[in-house]
């Protein structure tokens, strides 16, 4: 009879184990996932923030290039350059040399930037070159910054 419950003990502490882990695991999957809807949002945020941020500058242009709005010949000067200094900042461009780089050193710079600089990028690059090469690697530098990242990377 001993015997009996010690093999019982034994099979409801394998168990339990067995268990522990199987709840371990699906924590670590959900922490997983959630690390990676942050920062997904997180992205998202950044795109958003930059997209409003010039959307804002190019309206105040406006403003400031039309003659019918009453005071704008007043602070024309003086807020054209700060507009102008904001949209330096907003859309500066994050690879040094980018301009003198050919379109496949271009599309191997395009591979560590983050999703703000790869706006930035493709701002340039639709009023400068517009070349197919590096369309396509920020496409694929998009796409690589949506997917789950491996466990050990978001351990």
């Amino acid at each position: 009879m001993i015997d009996r419950i010690k093999t019982e003990l034994k099979k409801t502490q394998a168990l339990l184990k067995e268990r522990q882990s199987q709840f371990t695991e699906q924590a670590d999957d959900i922490v997983v996932q959630a690390r990676h809807k942050a920062h997904l949002v997180r992205g998202d945020g950044a795109e958003r923030l930059w997209h409003f941020e010039t959307q804002a500058l190019d309206w105040v242009d406006d403003v400031l290039e039309r003659g019918d709005v009453p005071g704008v010949e007043l602070v024309k000067e003086p807020v054209g350059r700060l507009v102008q200094q904001a949209r330096e900042s907003v859309t500066s461009n994050p690879v040094e040399g980018y301009g003198d780089l050919n379109a496949r050193a271009a599309a191997d710079a395009v591979r560590s930037l983050d999703l703000v600089d790869l706006l930035k990028i493709e701002r340039v690059e639709r009023s400068g070159k517009g070349r197919k090469t590096v369309f396509e690697a920020i496409l694929r530098r998009r796409s690589q910054l949506q997917k789950m990242p491996f466990r050990g990377a978001a351990a």
